[in-house]
């Protein structure tokens, strides 16, 4: 999978949550927090991502990480007066986590490891026109164009229907419901 799902889905959640920020770049920082959230698992670290991918793709592994960060940013003394909302923490957790449900959607027949280190059981929820490609990430290919685009049309309606649902919130809290 190119990383246009996760992005996507990342930054879908991102909208979702999204503070009232008073500038573009508050906003846009927001957004592509999100957006890296939602790529984790694949991040090219040394015995991370696609190296080790029944590892980097376990929910329990995640899940472990994922709480190594809520206590960091508890912990941490600068951030106690700063505290980081608990909708975002979460919102974040949930951006990180989606990208191990959207990569066994994808057609390559392994599915994802998502119980190991307990379990060699692997998901697989195979969506048809959702493929893998094993060209280099940044090769411009047909085959990695065509990829691109369905991974485009699949995803971005996500945040198409946030952006709409935020803006009904938001019409909501000012005027009221409608009648």
């Amino acid at each position: 999978m190119t990383p246009t799902g996760h992005l996507l889905t990342g930054a879908a959640v991102g909208v979702l949550l999204m503070p009232d920020y008073k500038t573009r770049g508050q906003k846009a920082i927001h957004l592509a927090v999100f957006a890296i959230l939602a790529n984790i698992p694949d991040l090219p670290i040394m015995n991370w991502g696609h190296d080790r991918y029944y590892f980097s793709h376990s929910l329990f592994v995640n899940l472990l990480l994922i709480g190594l960060g809520f206590l960091a940013i508890f912990s941490y003394s600068k951030f106690r007066s700063q505290l980081v909302p608990w909708r975002l923490m979460i919102g974040g957790s949930i951006a990180w986590l989606s990208h191990l449900l959207l990569d066994s959607f994808y057609n390559h027949g392994k599915g994802i490891a998502i119980f190991w280190p307990f379990s060699s059981a692997r998901l697989a929820l195979p969506i048809p026109w959702l493929a893998v490609s094993t060209e280099p990430l940044f090769s411009i290919t047909p085959k990695k164009t065509q990829i691109f685009l369905l991974e485009f049309a699949s995803f971005f309606p996500l945040v198409i229907l946030a952006i709409l649902i935020r803006r009904t919130i938001i019409r909501h809290r000012q005027f009221g419901p409608a009648l």
